[in-house]
């Protein structure tokens, strides 16, 4: 019988005969796999598009910035992550920056903002401004802009060199010190032996 003991799937298949959920037909598994939209051929081009449209806006991004309205506020775009410090030394804040839908968002949790994009595009391949505008939804802030800063090895590497070029005029003023002296002390050694 249909029901009885011993009988598995495929038992039946020996009469040729097809049974409903059988071969031929989807069965639940294989249209949850079709609705998956990690498999779905035109949601895969669709994350690769918004992937590359996210690297693209990141590589001109990447480096330190400066707000321009607080100077002693600095930004330094690592990846897709945004670390933000003032000057004074207070605490330190990492933001991510992302596609939402078709604009680019800072997200600061407390609010967002989305990147400019006609003036990004408009600069070229290294931008050297950013602004930043309010998002729609985002609790009440105002407009930011980023002006580009040299990468911070330059800066230290130029706080180098200006300490060095001070350690070098010191050590050329001791070098004509030493020098000068010498010539002092001679004509007064000199005069000794000459009353003698």
């Amino acid at each position: 019988g249909k029901f009885g003991k011993g009988k598995g799937k495929g038992k039946d298949e020996e009469d040729g005969e097809k049974k409903e959920g059988e071969e031929g037909e989807k069965k639940e598994g294989d249209e949850e796999v079709a609705r998956d939209s990690r498999f779905s051929p035109i949601a895969s081009a669709q994350r690769e598009a918004r992937l590359r449209f996210e690297k693209d806006i990141l590589d001109r991004m990447q480096g330190r910035w400066g707000d321009e309205a607080d100077p002693n506020i600095t930004y330094v775009v690592e990846g897709s992550i945004c670390s933000v410090s003032s000057g004074d030394g207070g605490r330190g804040f990492r933001n991510r920056l992302s596609v939402y839908g078709v604009e680019f968002c800072w997200d600061a949790r407390r609010f967002w903002h989305y990147l400019n994009l006609p003036e990004l595009y408009s600069q070229g391949e290294i931008a050297e401004k950013l602004e930043w505008n309010p998002a729609k939804d985002s609790p009440p802030t105002t407009q930011i802009v980023w002006n580009r800063l040299p990468p911070l090895s330059e800066v230290e590497e130029e706080a180098k060199e200006g300490e060095g070029e001070g350690e070098k005029k010191e050590e050329k003023a001791e070098e004509k010190e030493a020098e000068e002296k010498p010539a002092e002390a001679a004509p007064a050694e000199a005069a000794p032996e000459a009353s003698a």
